[in-house]
């Protein structure tokens, strides 16, 4: 199983990655699978995001306002996978108005994936006010997790807006990391369910699952989202050949 098939993603779809420790990464693995079903897709960003680089091989296309939607629909015919945004500082992309980043699907993209939250590379992170900046339309939100956050300290160096995740969870924010204070987070009203619209499927994606240790780990979690109502987990590792370990369902 690929990770297209463990989300369930389908034509029109606009998807909203967010969290930590791996929104890039599985947001680019579902361009790739996309693209191998014939599907014209754009990758952008309601935040920032790295530039891809030329050794990438994909259009990458910057743009004021709604300009960005035609200059990218006229890119397709370089590549079923594009990439929007609308400047470039550094080497990030800045990213779209959420009203924009929602509006391929009526530019004559098939799949619209969206980076809508930001970790500074972090694995684990708590939301901020006015975080995460879901696009407009959004059908499906995959709540981002990376497992190499489990038993690191509590620290900013490993957890980012560290502060955040303390006032959420309060007492239950220990020293380590633990599957029990990610569970807390992911299901916390301000946590990653926030800014998700009633009619938007949510599937968490437990990332970075490299050994059998992980697996079980990320199982924990999921048993406590399960218990709490939430009826599939995705658990595997987006950069790996095979990027889905298991589908837990509730």
């Amino acid at each position: 199983m690929d990770l297209f098939d463990a989300f369930h993603v389908k034509k029109g779809d606009v998807v909203a990655l967010v969290g930590a420790g791996g929104k890039t990464s599985t947001m680019f693995a579902l361009g790739k699978e996309a693209v191998e079903r014939g599907l014209k897709t754009v990758i952008t960003t309601t935040t920032r995001i790295y530039h891809p680089g030329e050794k990438s091989g994909l259009p990458v296309v910057c743009a004021p306002g709604v300009k960005v939607l035609e200059e990218a629909k006229n890119a397709l015919g370089q590549s079923l996978l594009v990439v929007a945004g609308a400047g470039i500082e550094g080497n990030k992309l800045i990213g779209l108005t959420p009203e924009l980043s929602g509006g391929f699907t009526g530019a004559g993209f098939d799949l619209v994936l969206v980076e809508a939250d930001g970790a500074a590379g972090r694995p684990f992170k708590g939301p901020c006010r006015g975080e995460p900046v879901i696009p407009g339309g959004c059908t499906l939100v995959i709540p981002v997790m990376g497992m190499d956050c489990l038993g690191k300290p509590f620290h900013s160096r490993y957890v980012h807006r560290a502060e955040e995740v303390a006032r959420l969870l309060g007492p239950a924010a220990g020293e380590i990391v633990t599957p029990q204070m990610v569970a807390g987070i992911l299901l916390h009203p301000e946590g990653y369910r926030k800014n998700i619209s009633s009619g938007s499927r949510w599937i968490p994606f437990l990332n970075k699952v490299q050994d059998e240790n992980d697996l079980l780990m990320a199982g924990v979690i999921a048993a406590i989202l399960g218990e709490q109502g939430i009826h599939r987990i995705v658990m595997g590792a987006a950069q790996e050949k095979d990027p889905v370990r298991e589908v837990a369902l509730f």
